[in-house]
């Protein structure tokens, strides 16, 4: 394609790299778990989707437990977390009675995996698919959307800033017909999207734009501005104004590679930038609530005791138990590189945040 066309930005790269309909990283594989490329939250413990399951069941009855409600999980991966979720939630009364599931998913083999693992929780309500959230018919229930590690793979532009101005990083050839960055000029878009977040720039200033996350966010605040609805976002990132620097990176088997080197063979992700995610979820009108740490989060939700409740009848698992709660809670793991941040219409907000 590039051989044909020219250079495409990183967006259309990272876009072609994990969702082609034959190619596509996530379209071909299972990447989860230790026999995967990388562990998510949900992979590390049981206890991370279940106080995901306590958040949503406080939210719930907030509402004042309405008797239908459409829960939607965004890149739900193997169905872990939608599992645990409903395991840690069944004696909360009603709640799986209310409950209309849908899982915004492309990979069929991941589908699969969902699928199992919603038939081995027991949960017996209705379960829908859908490619893109869009697809979702929105109805006159509340709707909840959640997502865990999802906004980082949605696709960004670089551009810095040169002696020419702003240009933008894009993928193209060398002479020997290899893949290697350079820059093209940038669109009138970027352009604005970028004087909006910087007036004083200085050379080779890098900046990352993602009017695809936008978007995606612009529609989720479609979803949930009925009936008191919200959405709960889990992801690495960063939460200050104007945030400068190169957060690209690919990973397989557990490790950072060259992410021009495995194209479709590696995770591509980039740091979610909190600050403009809250912004546009306000402009559609939302409130927004956060960004919280993780192990903040999840200790106010109750994780700790939790985890004694486990490890007192773990046996011989006691020590893995014990370090899967460090390992999500503990700030130099995933306890404060990883953020919660949540938008509602509801004026009573949200549990937690």
């Amino acid at each position: 394609m590039i051989r044909h066309d020219g250079p495409m930005d990183l967006a259309r790269y990272m876009e072609l790299c994990l969702t082609h309909p034959q190619y596509g990283y996530y379209v071909t594989r299972d990447p989860f778990g230790g026999a995967g490329d990388f562990v998510t939250a949900p992979e590390v413990s049981q206890m991370f989707g279940e106080m995901i399951g306590l958040w949503l069941a406080l939210y719930w009855q907030n509402c004042g437990s309405p008797k239908r409600l459409n829960l939607i999980e965004l890149g739900p991966g193997r169905g872990t977390l939608m599992a645990d979720l409903l395991r840690g939630t069944r004696n909360v009364a009603g709640l799986h009675q209310a409950l209309t599931i849908t899982f915004v998913e492309k990979s069929p083999t991941l589908r699969d995996k969902q699928r199992d693992a919603i038939n081995a929780s027991g949960f017996s309500g209705d379960v829908t698919w859908a490619e893109h959230l869009n697809e979702f018919a929105a109805d006159d229930a509340m709707s909840v959307v959640i997502g865990n590690e999802f906004l980082d793979a949605l696709p960004i532009h670089q551009c810095t800033f040169t002696e020419k101005g702003w240009m933008e990083r894009a993928v193209g050839l060398s002479d020997d017909g290899q893949l290697q960055y350079g820059l093209i000029p940038v669109s009138p878009l970027l352009k604005v999207l970028i004087e909006e977040r910087t007036d004083t720039p200085a050379l080779n200033d890098l900046v990352e734009i993602s009017p695809e996350r936008d978007a995606y966010i612009r529609d989720v605040c479609a979803v949930i501005k009925k009936n008191n609805g919200a959405a709960l976002f889990i992801d690495y990132g960063h939460d200050v104004p104007n945030a400068k620097g190169d957060t690209f990176q690919a990973m397989r088997d557990h490790g950072f590679v060259e992410a021009l080197k495995k194209s479709g063979h590696a995770d591509l992700t980039s740091h979610v930038d909190f600050f403009r995610t809250k912004q546009v979820a306000e402009a559609a009108g939302a409130a927004g609530f956060g960004t919280m740490t993780q192990g903040d989060f999840l200790h106010h939700i109750g994780i700790g005791h939790r985890a004694q409740n486990l490890v007192q009848n773990a046996g011989d698992k006691a020590e893995d138990i014990y370090n899967a709660y460090k390992r999500l809670t503990d700030a130099d793991q995933m306890g404060d590189l990883f953020k919660v941040v949540a938008f509602t219409y509801n004026d009573k907000g949200v549990p937690i945040l």
